[in-house]
């Protein structure tokens, strides 16, 4: 089935709830039978998407929401709580965020994450039901990756599904240099988050949860790394706690056992990105998947997050009249050498070459003759010439 990836990001996207990102990839595939001539089929969805019965089917209308852990006793979070703070500084050691006041999207992952999600969400929704059966919902996730992949966003938009209001804390945050009191610190924030019915968010958690027969650490750090361990545990009956780190592999073994679920989260492959870039791209210029697509290829080993960055970049260089005259390719060259992301030296050079050569090693990185046509700004006709001069001058 050649628009398969296309139906398996919508039957994703309509699981999670999500109509924006829906009707995003509805329009992918009506776009797709357009292009291959089959307009009486993309007319036919086209008339669905009009319709407001169709969005009200797709809601999950039978899923009720059920408590993820036993709440009994906890009380309400609200925005006038006060939230501890480090008694030598006065610093705050958590962040309230409620759930009205959680602006979150769920990030693009592979197909493999995007299921773990989909499982573990179902089931801290459905808690109550796991309980009747004699088990217990997971209470701990660890998400670990790279920067920029989207880890915070996930654990934020988590918590909006589960409709729990977040403690978010950074770990790095609780250290003091005052002898024992980062341990009475981390003691004093899941007091906190015990006494709440909340999701408590640990970012930068390595900062805290080190290995502890690291020669390198003193014996503070050990006795931290223990007290943890012994909040974790008092956690698991109280609350969902999320942790958050892009250093896996600076965590103590025991660390890891006390998150039943473990997610890795990758750097986007090449459909992630040119889903990331056309969000960020001018949803009514028609050929903005073709640029996507390019940009896609530069953030090749990039971020989301960094990618973003390239897509926000060229669509505002691109607002001013010269730029709109320029090829969509040179700009992309452009914003690539000045921007503050790791676009490889490979690419560089190839944004650096002549036309010919961009053509025909893009040519051979199934972009179409029509792609770029629009890239450079040339007629197809020009396209084949180039790819043919360039293969004779070999």
């Amino acid at each position: 089935m050649d628009h398969f990836p296309i139906v398996t990001s919508l039957v994703r996207v309509a699981l999670g709830n999500d109509s924006e990102r829906l009707a995003h990839q509805v329009q992918r595939l009506i776009d797709a039978l357009i292009a291959e001539g089959d307009d009486r089929q993309a007319a036919a969805l086209a008339k669905l998407m009009k319709t407001e019965s169709v969005t009200a089917s797709l809601a999950p209308s039978r899923l009720a929401k059920s408590a993820p852990v036993a709440t009994a006793g906890l009380e309400t979070l609200t925005g006038r709580t006060a939230v501890p703070v480090d008694k030598d500084s006065s610093a705050p050691l958590a962040t309230v965020i409620l759930p009205d006041d959680i602006i979150a999207s769920l990030p693009l992952f592979p197909s493999v994450v995007q299921s773990n999600i989909d499982a573990l969400l179902m089931e801290w929704m459905n808690a109550d039901r796991i309980r009747e059966a004699g088990l217990s919902p997971s209470p701990s996730l660890l998400v670990y990756g790279p920067p920029g992949t989207g880890k915070t966003t996930l654990a934020l938009w988590l918590a909006r599904q589960l409709g729990r209001p977040v403690v978010l804390a950074r770990l790095d945050g609780l250290i003091s240099s005052f002898l024992g009191t980062t341990a009475r610190n981390m003691g004093a924030l899941f007091t906190f988050a015990n006494r709440y019915d909340c999701v408590l968010i640990l970012d930068e958690f390595d900062a805290i949860a080190k290995v502890r027969d690291d020669p390198n650490e003193v014996g503070e750090i050990k006795r931290v790394v223990n007290a943890l361990l012994q909040n974790m545990d008092v956690r698991a009956a109280r609350g969902i706690t999320v942790g958050l780190t892009n250093h896996e592999g600076l965590l103590d073994p025991a660390i890891w056992r006390r998150f039943e679920v473990q997610l890795a989260i990758p750097l986007p492959m090449y459909e992630q990105r040119v889903e990331i870039a056309q969000r960020s791209l001018d949803a009514a210029n028609d050929n903005s998947r073709a640029e996507a697509r390019l940009l896609s290829w530069v953030a090749d080993g990039l971020s989301g997050a960094e990618l973003q960055t390239l897509a926000t970049k060229y669509r505002k260089r691109r607002l001013f009249d010269d730029a709109k005259e320029a090829p969509p390719a040179r700009t992309v060259a452009q914003i690539a050498a000045s921007t503050s992301t790791h676009v490889t030296d490979r690419v560089l050079e190839l944004l650096a070459a002549d036309e010919g050569v961009q053509i025909r090693h893009l040519a051979g990185s199934s972009f179409s003759h029509s792609d770029l046509s629009h890239l450079f700004n040339i007629s197809t006709k020009t396209v084949q010439r180039r790819l043919l001069e360039t293969s004779l001058g070999e």
